[in-house]
């Protein structure tokens, strides 16, 4: 009789019934494939959904010393919108945009004179990367004492049409470190909803990188007091007590103080009565340009009171018996205006006389910035020193510590006029 075999199992046996069975892997792959594409399709819809729209901007406001804020107009459906940006040493910082409505906002604090910054505008929404809403701009803060810089004036300017948009080219063309308005930014009525169009559009190169300062005209006032500007802009608080923020506003720039105001009437839409001019804003504006510190003392504001234009000088006699005083004795030493649409420099003027160069306050009427232009009286008044009605034009103003030359230029690059004020030959208290 045989023995019983004692042989070990076969190996392959063993391992085939031991181990687990493996599942094919083709529909796995399949599957997180396909989850993938719809995943990618999904973020695809939603950022096509959601992506911006752009309305304006971005524009440079200094609000208050030391900072700088970024504004611009976007329809975001969702989300909202961030700012980067950077100095020379090249260290990046974000910031997330405050919105209201289409409007966004966002301010660089803690900047030292003359500091140079880039920003990025771009969106921010949940689930997507933050997406760049245009180029990379280039800025500045305002300059310290002692430092030459370029400023512009005009106004009447925002009725959509080619003139503007022409002249907001030369304006760019001219690179100012800053810009003031002397109103009428948006006609015909200063709504909200124009600003895109009669404001944003024709002067994105020059709101980008330059700071922009306004003053409140007569059409930008017919809305609401003129409320859609304030809001659209971002001015200094630090007008009158008791008036509305941002109406009367002043900041320094360089060697020079600038002093916005509003010129509107109540009882002609707009938001100020005569005894708030003469009790509350003449008195604040004579404390902003005493012992300020500033070499060059500049103010603007809409209405003309020594003007040969045809809204004429005699309809705003409450401004100069308000102001010419304040202008006179704090030794201003120009006042820019608009309102009619064409260009004059008066001789200077104190006590309502024409007194000598070296004293009294010279007026600028800048109001040749795109809108249809006004005929100048014939003959003009005789204060008038120069006056151009031909053409549309801005006035170009280079400061030094010591100079100022001021030009007025021509929608075709032509200068129409020429002035100089040196601080040697400025008669003190004058």
């Amino acid at each position: 009789m045989n023995p019983p075999s004692h042989d070990p199992p076969s190996i392959a046996t063993s391992a085939t019934s031991d181990a687990p069975a493996r599942r094919p892997r083709g529909p796995a792959i399949r599957i997180t494939i396909l989850l993938v594409l719809l995943a990618a399709g999904g973020l695809f819809i939603l950022e096509q959904r959601t992506r911006p729209t752009w309305l304006g901007g971005p524009m440079v406001q200094i609000p208050v010393a030391g900072t700088l804020s970024i504004v611009w107009e976007m329809d975001a459906p969702l989300g909202g919108g961030r700012l980067t940006w950077w100095g020379d040493d090249g260290n990046r910082a974000t910031i997330a945009a405050n919105r209201k409505g289409t409007r966004f906002e966002a301010s660089i604090r803690g900047l030292e004179p003359g500091q140079s910054v880039n920003y990025l505008v771009e969106s921010a929404r949940p689930l997507l990367w933050a997406r760049p809403l245009g180029a990379t701009v280039e800025t500045k803060a305002p300059p310290p004492p002692g430092q030459s810089f370029r400023f512009v004036a005009f106004g009447d300017s925002g009725n959509a049409s080619n003139s503007q948009a022409d002249l907001a080219r030369r304006i760019a063309d001219a690179e100012p470190d800053v810009v003031i308005h002397v109103g009428d930014l948006v006609y015909p009525a200063g709504d909200r909803a124009t600003y895109p169009t009669h404001f944003f559009s024709p002067n994105a190169a020059i709101l980008r990188r330059a700071p922009f300062m306004p003053s409140l005209g007569n059409h930008d006032v017919a809305t609401d007091r003129g409320a859609p500007l304030l809001e659209v802009f971002d001015c200094p608080r630090n007008g009158p007590e008791g008036i509305e923020p941002e109406r009367n506003y002043w900041f320094d720039f360089g060697d020079a103080r600038f002093v916005a105001l509003d010129s509107n009437l109540a009882e002609f839409g707009g938001a100020l009565t005569r005894d708030d001019m003469n009790n509350v804003v003449a008195p604040w504006l004579r404390s902003v340009l005493t012992d300020c510190g500033a070499t060059w003392r500049f103010v603007f504001f809409h209405h003309p009171f020594y003007t040969g234009g045809p809204h004429a000088a005699e309809g705003v006699a409450y401004l100069k018996e308000a102001y010419a005083p304040v202008f006179e004795t704090c030794a201003v030493d120009l006042v820019f205006s608009g309102h009619n649409h064409l260009y004059e420099r008066t001789a200077p003027i104190a006590g309502d006389r024409v007194v000598d160069e070296g004293r009294g306050v010279v007026y600028v009427t800048t109001g040749a910035g795109g809108a249809n232009r006004y005929a100048e009286q014939i003959p003009p008044p005789p204060y008038i020193r120069a006056h151009n009605d031909a053409v549309f034009s801005f006035t170009q103003v280079d400061v030094t510590p010591n100079r100022i030359e001021l030009r007025q230029i021509g929608d075709s690059g032509e200068t129409l006029d020429e002035y100089v004020i040196d601080e040697s030959s400025v008669v003190a208290g004058s």
